[in-house]
């Protein structure tokens, strides 16, 4: 039951994240992740544009069907059209591969180099619902930074190694294959999870391994703020527009519910003795 209810709790703190962010002047953080996203993929595009061409080039060239020069038979105008036509189509193909690889890798590099809005989005959160300020300092906001872009490298690197496991294990036991796409989805959840609540975690000063312990605490609540993070990033723009900053307000709300929840218990305990 206590699954369930930090679920409960981790999926409605992410639902209400967005009303709370509109309601209390925080909508500009949706703009930070687009403008960042664009920026990436445009200077991406403009350094594999090159590569991607002389690739293509070369590639056209091994698979170019040979054409008499000068010919005006039939079939040599069908080989002249396959030419045209497959240079078109690798192009595109090429070009739809490179941009889905930096879709995939600019949802990485975002979230780490968010880190500084997604700990500002957390503790603007926790400011408003319990009136506590955070005095700003740049040397500390520098090291929220550094560990969230840490955590989020960290975990990318966990996940990349259970997903290689999954997988290899996948191969070996094909049978197995619906449990695997399961299982990676909740892995990529938990750690989705994971950086968002550490902002809370460091803000009370917790080291990682604490963070690990408090996270593992409320499995339920982390996973179920990761899921709704992982389903909503997988949509296109909007899903790095919305997604981190809803996530890190989510993960505040639902941790602060639960804080308040554990006080109202050791208050009752101590008027009960």
């Amino acid at each position: 039951m206590g699954f369930v209810r930090d679920a409960w709790s981790g999926a409605d703190g992410f639902l209400k994240a967005f009303g709370f962010v509109r309601r209390n002047g925080m909508a500009w953080m949706f703009l930070v992740p687009v403008l960042l996203w664009v920026l990436l993929a445009y200077l991406g595009y403009s350094l594999l544009e090159g590569p991607v061409e002389a690739f293509n080039d070369r590639v056209a060239a091994y698979l170019d069907i040979p054409v008499e020069e000068g010919s005006t038979d039939p079939w040599s105008a069908i080989k002249a059209f396959f030419n045209d036509a497959r240079e078109v189509i690798m192009a595109f193909v090429l070009k739809l591969a490179v941009g889905y690889l930096l879709f995939i890798a600019n949802k990485y590099i975002v979230l780490v180099l968010l880190s500084p809005l997604l700990a500002y989005a957390s503790e603007r959160t926790e400011e408003i619902l319990i009136g506590k300020r955070f005095p700003f300092n740049w040397g500390r906001l520098i090291r929220d930074a550094l560990r969230g872009a840490g955590i989020a490298l960290r975990n990318a690197l966990l996940e990349i190694t259970f997903t290689v496991v999954i997988w290899a294990l996948t191969l070996l036991i094909p049978i197995i294959t619906p449990i695997s796409v399961v299982l990676l989805f909740f892995v990529s959840a938990y750690f989705y999870g994971f950086s968002t609540f550490d902002y809370v975690f460091e803000r009370r000063r917790m080291r990682i391994g604490e963070s690990v312990r408090a996270v593992n605490e409320r499995i339920g609540a982390v996973v179920a703020n990761g899921s709704l993070f992982n389903v909503l990033m997988k949509v296109p723009l909007l899903g790095v527009m919305f997604a981190p900053v809803l996530a890190s307000v989510g993960a505040a709300l639902a941790v602060l519910v639960k804080e308040n929840e554990q006080l109202a218990v050791r208050n009752r305990r101590s008027e009960a003795e």
